[in-house]
């Protein structure tokens, strides 16, 4: 009974004298087949000729090509030889019962010239394989940054992409080193595809654009914090709204004044009794800032030396100030005044204030 004995290996780089080697064994163990075959897939279509110079040239000589097939028989003894984009299979068949198993081996010998350990101790379908691991990468890699920009900030959403990203082009160079290619030209080196580029700009992209668009703020963020002090100190309140007036007037006449459309702060309740407090929040400033929260006396009010509040409070890392809770003094004058909420950043950005209504 004929013996038969196929082998398969990982999809990885022949060169053109391996190639050749392979070739000659061929012809020295068949060497008056008449039944001989060889075949390439091109963008074409497939060639195939009983010589190899043949198919080459119909083939318009390629440099690389990722599909070949040599086929052989005589008599009772066959052997067949497949490289296909990610798997190579060969298998002999007949003959004397050494035939199988000893071609087979030197075959196997010719193809794993220079061919790391690793390579014989992972499996032959490895590219195979990095395909579920490329897709399930990135999902995960998708799951971590929405999870991480929603629930910490944009600093641990770029460090999840930089990761996502490392582990995604690991894979994908994997993935290559177990691809086929057959190198038909003695200076011919494995090309990269379109789509293979396409796919490495679109994962490097965004993380390039986040880290021009955050780097700044991101080392900005690495200083040591200050911990911010509240508290309330008391001051006159001409001194207070003289200096008020005037840091404002500065403020809003400097030309490095850095303006903020998207800030905002909001009291409620908006109307109150002198005594009773009120929350302030506010959203669209500079992340982790410190800013002044200040009560200045406005049309129809006036505010005694104790009772003026100041507060120095420091913005999350959401651009967001409060809840913080306030409290009007009863020594405040009169009914149906108006009270000045202004909250004035450190640094060049413009004061934003608001008003609450003594009832």
């Amino acid at each position: 009974m004929a013996r038969e004995v196929p082998r398969e290996l990982s999809g990885r780089t022949v060169r053109k004298d391996q190639l050749e080697d392979l070739v000659e064994v061929v012809e020295r163990e068949f060497p008056s087949s008449s039944e001989r075959m060889f075949s390439i897939a091109g963008e074409d279509g497939v060639h195939k000729d009983i010589s190899f110079e043949t198919v080459m040239k119909a083939a318009g000589r390629p440099a690389v090509v990722d599909n070949l097939t040599i086929s052989d028989r005589d008599g009772d003894k066959s052997f067949t030889f497949e490289a296909k984009r990610g798997l190579i299979k060969i298998k002999a068949e007949g003959g004397e019962r050494h035939f199988p198993v000893g071609f087979c081996e030197e075959v196997q010998g010719i193809l794993r010239t220079r061919t790391s350990r690793l390579r014989r101790i992972l499996p032959a379908r490895m590219r195979f394989l990095t395909h579920w691991c490329l897709a399930v990468e990135a999902v995960m890699a998708l799951t971590a940054i929405l999870a991480t920009s929603l629930l910490v900030g944009w600093v641990a959403a770029v460090s999840a992409a930089c990761a996502s990203v490392a582990a995604l082009l690991i894979t994908w160079i994997t993935r290559r080193h177990f691809t086929t290619y057959i190198l038909l030209k003695d200076d011919a080196r494995e090309p990269w595809k379109r789509t293979e580029k396409l796919a490495l700009i679109g994962m490097s992209v965004p993380v390039i654009v986040a880290l021009i668009v955050n780097g700044p703020n991101w080392l900005k963020d690495d200083g040591a914090p200050t911990t911010p002090k509240s508290g309330s100190t008391g001051h006159s309140s001409s001194d207070r709204s003289g200096s008020t007036a005037s840091r404002a007037a500065a403020s809003a006449l400097s030309r490095d004044t850095e303006r903020s459309p998207l800030a905002k702060i909001t009291v409620k309740p908006p109307v109150g009794v002198a005594g009773e407090p009120f929350v302030l929040t506010g959203a669209g400033f500079q992340p982790g800032a410190d800013v002044w929260v200040e009560l200045v006396a406005g049309p129809g009010t006036t505010l005694s030396k104790d009772k003026a509040e100041r507060h120095l409070v420091r913005v999350n890392n959401k651009g967001e100030i409060g809840p913080e809770k306030i409290t009007v003094g009863r020594g405040v004058c009169c009914t149906d005044g108006t009270i000045r909420v202004v909250v004035a950043p450190e640094g060049k950005m413009a004061a934003v204030e608001t008003t609450y209504k003594l009832a």
